[in-house]
């Protein structure tokens, strides 16, 4: 005969511990991945390419958010330019790592760089991380700032690597001047759900269940003020119309390159996939410059 307050017992410590578990994993998550601590910010991977760290060409400049918060920015204008780049970094990243490589590339090509640091990290103002969802309309802002600091008739390309790459493809998803030609969308993931979960498994090898996901997104909506949790980048590329150039290594193994094929299927518009032989997470120019940058050449000969 089974002893129902056992029973009971039972299912009300199972319960707890399963709550209690994934309250302090969702804890964990959100304090190592949208909080950004002051002593990381400014922070160089010892392979950054910091050669134009102190280049006198590239100036400081700065923008106001929607909400408030006052974002740097490095503006490197181009004499006779045809073209604006808006480059957004990745999590934990910089202007310097993520594009330190690729500066010289888009300058040489006629274009004004901006290269923004992102909300909470670097120069940024800020307490989180927004995973993209906030980032989109940053991005946005920073289209709306280089188009009146040069011309109105100057196409304009969004450009993102890691959470930037989510970023960019989720600003394309918005209401967008019609000066904005394109978008480079590299090693992007697919939704903030997806790489919480991809990371958690890879690093924990811990399930991310409905639970933990509810968990996540209340957190997540209390802190960045976001309350958007579901979207995506799919969910943002079905409104784009702009040509897209995916770019992934197939060596990631922090944001899989299954992330951007998906990405890449779903999207219906104009579009190409580059995949970089044997390159790791955000090191796909340095890898091999010479397809990168016939893609990228690419990208603008048909948008322009």
């Amino acid at each position: 005969m089974i002893d129902k307050r056992k029973l009971l017992k039972a299912v009300v410590f199972n319960t707890a511990a399963v709550v209690l578990g994934a309250e302090a994993i969702s804890n964990y998550i959100i304090h190592t991945s949208v909080v950004m601590p002051e002593k990381d910010k400014n922070t160089f991977p010892e392979d950054t390419n910091m050669k134009h760290q102190d280049n006198p060409e590239i100036k400081t400049v700065f923008m106001k958010t929607f909400d408030g918060l006052q974002l740097l920015g490095h503006w490197y204008p181009c004499e006779g330019a045809v073209r604006n780049i808006v480059c957004m970094h990745g999590w934990h990243g910089s202007w310097l790592k993520d594009f330190g490589d690729i500066i010289d590339f888009l300058h040489e090509s006629k274009c004004n760089v901006l290269l923004a640091d992102e909300r909470a990290q670097n120069g940024s103002e800020g307490k989180y991380m927004g995973f993209a969802l906030l980032e989109r309309y940053d991005c946005r802002e920073w289209v709306k700032w280089v188009s009146e600091k040069t011309s109105q008739d100057l196409p304009v390309y969004i450009y993102g690597v890691s959470m930037g790459s989510a970023a960019v493809m989720m600003t394309a998803g918005l209401d967008l001047p019609e000066n904005v030609k394109g978008v480079i969308a590299d090693c992007g993931y697919t939704s903030p759900q997806d790489i919480w979960k991809h990371l958690l498994h890879k690093n924990l090898h811990l399930p991310y269940g409905k639970l933990l996901d509810l968990m996540m997104r209340v957190k997540f909506a209390l802190r960045t003020g976001e309350r958007d949790t579901d979207h995506s980048s799919i969910e943002a590329l079905k409104k784009c119309e702009l040509p897209v150039l995916f770019v992934h290594g197939d060596e990631d193994d922090f944001v899989p390159p299954e992330m951007s094929y998906r990405n890449y299927e779903e999207f219906e518009g104009d579009k190409e996939l580059l995949i970089v032989e044997g390159a790791a997470h955000a090191v796909n120019y340095r890898t091999n410059p010479e397809a990168y940058e016939a893609a990228v050449k690419r990208l603008w000969a048909k948008a322009e």
